[in-house]
């Protein structure tokens, strides 16, 4: 019985010690950190885009060695990839506008 006792009285010590799991900051502390970190990947996204845009010829140009690349697969691989940059660029946009 005592043994019982004995692991009541350490679960209810458990349950009356105050553990911190984490720091809980305020928003006005890490709003400055949040739109650094995003304007630096905003920037290298658009950076990103930049490479892209002036390496298109050589990205999507046609290659001899394949046989299957004609036009539209060439013009559909770009678009693609058009596309996603666009959401990341939006995302970006997006994220800093509401911080």
């Amino acid at each position: 019985m005592t043994q019982f006792a004995n692991s009541l009285s350490y679960v209810s010590s458990l349950a009356t010690t105050n553990v911190q799991l984490a720091v809980v900051r305020s928003h006005s502390d890490s709003v400055l950190a949040l739109r650094i970190f995003f304007s630096i990947c905003l920037i290298a996204v658009f950076f990103g885009g930049y490479r892209i845009f002036k390496n298109r010829q050589k990205l999507f140009g046609r290659d001899p060695q394949v046989i299957g690349d004609h036009y539209g697969a060439r013009n559909l691989r770009l678009w693609q990839v058009i596309l996603v940059w666009i959401l990341a660029v939006e995302l970006l946009i997006a994220i800093l506008w509401r911080l």
